[in-house]
């Protein structure tokens, strides 16, 4: 599930597994999240993202530590993937801290594959001012393209890795290095609409 929502972004249907962004909304569509409550805190974690409707790829999917969301407001933005101070920037009503002490010893506190190009932002959320371009880098880098698709994401925290698939066919592991607990993020710049659900991962 996607449970905590911010700005723009809100459930559809009723269900908690699938969320929009839409321009309809009260709110800035193009600066909110959805994040979900579960933990994932060791093993090996897939969970396909079927984005559809969209009216462009700028969309942000991926992880970040566990948080409290400390109020029901929904006009304000929560968009760590662009700020490197994210967990002080948000911390009036956001707190990072219910469970820092299970983080581990790495500093990727926030991680995402960017629909545009394919690169990966990341974050300690302990920085100064906006992130930095993104890197393409990563071996096996695609970008996700306007047609509906799903992006997969498999979480290894055996390994310490983040491999990220496109319509069940792997695209190759973007970051390495990962430690402690995650929670899965969607954080859409454009309207679209985007389900989620655990599965096995493709062979």
């Amino acid at each position: 599930e996607l449970d905590i929502l911010f700005a723009g972004v809100s459930h559809l249907g009723g269900s908690k597994v699938a969320i929009q962004c839409s321009s309809s909304t009260d709110y800035r569509f193009d600066s909110g999240s959805a994040i979900s409550s579960h933990i994932m805190r060791s093993g090996r974690h897939y969970a396909k993202f079927k984005v559809k409707q969209m009216t462009s790829d700028e969309i942000n999917i991926g992880i970040i530590r566990p948080l409290l969301k400390k109020n029901d407001r929904m006009d304000f933005d929560f968009h760590p993937v662009v700020w490197e101070d994210f967990i002080t920037r948000y911390e009036s009503d956001v707190d990072f801290t219910i469970r820092s002490s299970h983080w581990g010893d790495g500093n990727v506190n926030c991680c995402t594959y960017y629909g545009v190009d394919g690169s990966c932002y990341w974050s300690s959320g302990e920085g100064e001012g906006r992130c930095k371009s993104g890197d393409r880098e990563w071996s096996g880098n695609g970008a996700m393209g306007f047609d509906p698709c799903t992006i997969g994401l498999l979480l290894d925290l055996n390994a310490g890795t983040l491999t990220v698939y496109k319509n069940s066919r792997r695209l190759g592991v973007m970051k390495r290095g990962l430690t402690g607990e995650y929670c899965w993020m969607v954080t859409p710049l454009a309207e679209c609409m985007i389900s989620v659900e655990r599965a096995v991962p493709p062979e």
